[in-house]
């Protein structure tokens, strides 16, 4: 850019500034960004309940894991006992023996089977709770992908938008001289709201809006970079 520095370039640079600081507000709160932390928060309620209800359930979840490791166990048993039992050379005792330790393991089985379904009617209510929160659980999760999706779309069109404000401002520093850059660094950087504005109506700073008389006015345009003794504005 080879145009001569003016002040009144300081509006355009808070301008572009401005359209940057916009979209990260965007990027930051945009309502499917709030709608995923509500969601994040959600989730990880649900799943503090979940904890909570498994405490609760411990003697219970602890008394079904024994008896699906035993039946577990038993129905391997048995799986080795139907090969053996498909052995053509066994002789009649084998047969029998194997027949009979077959039975003797179904029953073990079938008795588990009816010690878990007692396990399961004591804690019936906790069993529904649990899973009324396992469900709510998956709600929430299928929710919370759907919106991160959202999310990261949103945010790869705000990033675009970002990279070009961002390459348009350094394009456009680049006729600014090095101390009007720390000027307005330091301006922003303080927090000053309007780093630089045209004079108002009335003898108004375009900055902060105060009443300037004649004399102010005569003392801001003798100082280097005219800038207002209320705000510390750039008063163009």
């Amino acid at each position: 850019m080879n145009e001569p520095f003016l002040l009144s370039n300081l509006i355009e640079l808070q301008e572009i500034d401005n359209k940057i600081y916009k979209l990260e507000v965007d990027k930051k709160g945009s309502e499917s960004v709030e709608k995923l932390m509500a969601l994040e928060s959600e989730f990880n309620e649900v799943n503090k309940k979940i904890e909570s209800q498994k405490t609760i359930m411990g003697s219970y979840f602890k008394d079904i894991e024994e008896i699906s490791k035993t039946s577990n166990s038993i129905l391997q048993k048995i799986s080795s006992i139907n090969i053996k039992l498909e052995d053509k050379s066994l002789d009649a005792n084998e047969l029998l023996n194997y027949t009979k330790q077959k039975e003797s393991s179904q029953s073990q089985v079938s008795q588990l089977e009816k010690k878990k379904n007692i396990h399961d009617r004591n804690n019936e209510d906790e069993i529904k709770e649990m899973q009324l929160l396992n469900e709510s659980l998956n709600d929430v999760k299928q929710d919370l992908i759907n919106t991160s999706k959202l999310v990261k779309d949103e945010w790869m069109v705000i990033d675009e938008k970002l990279s070009l404000y961002e390459l348009e401002k350094k394009e456009f520093l680049t006729n600014f001289p090095l101390k009007i850059q720390e000027l307005y660094d330091d301006l922003k950087t303080r927090g000053v709201d309007v780093v630089a504005a045209y004079k108002l109506e009335n003898n108004q700073c375009g900055c902060c809006g105060v009443d300037l008389t004649t004399s102010e006015l005569d003392a801001i345009s003798a100082t280097e970079f005219q800038q207002c003794p209320y705000c510390d504005g750039v008063l163009v």
